[in-house]
């Protein structure tokens, strides 16, 4: 199995949030549909996925609003190159 660094997970998600489901700033999505995104779409693995966004968080590029939604920041926005 190769390694794929949490940094990379996290801004495949944060990019999937922008690029896939065209959120901005502010905007959000349940993290029900980011897992299965993630899992069912994807094929990967769930751990992955919780330590991805994990490290989206701490990094501020997503904040976890009310009823297990995440929010895309503006830090998130800018780091995959979009400001809308």
């Amino acid at each position: 199995m190769s390694y794929v660094p949490t940094e990379s997970i996290a801004l495949h998600i944060v990019r999937h949030l922008v690029r896939g489901l065209g959120k901005t700033q502010g905007q959000g999505v349940a993290i029900q549909t980011l897992r299965h995104w993630w899992t069912m779409s994807l094929g990967q693995q769930s751990e992955n996925f919780e330590l991805g966004l994990e490290y989206a968080g701490n990094c501020h590029w997503i904040e976890r609003g009310p009823d297990n939604i995440v929010l895309l920041t503006s830090q998130g926005s800018a780091k995959v190159g979009t400001f809308r």
